[in-house]
């Protein structure tokens, strides 16, 4: 059975995946880099990780996929 939308990210996947993959998949995040100043087109194959500062971006971008379900493991 396919899930209709992707079940809430982990702070390690907000961390290492692709800033154009977050917004793809994750479409409410893109709000959060318009807000710190991030353009996702411009700077899609880059990760937080490769970033300068963003602890904040993170915990925003982690608050704004919150509403998600969980991942459930048998």
């Amino acid at each position: 059975m396919k899930m209709p939308f992707l079940p809430r990210p982990s702070r390690e996947e907000l961390w290492s995946t692709p800033l154009h993959a977050i917004v793809r998949d994750f479409p409410e995040t893109l709000a959060e880099f318009e807000y710190h100043g991030i353009e996702p087109e411009a700077l899609g194959e880059f990760t937080l990780e490769d970033l300068e500062n963003a602890a904040s971006l993170l915990d925003d971008l982690e608050a704004s996929t919150a509403w998600r379900p969980g991942v459930h493991r048998a």
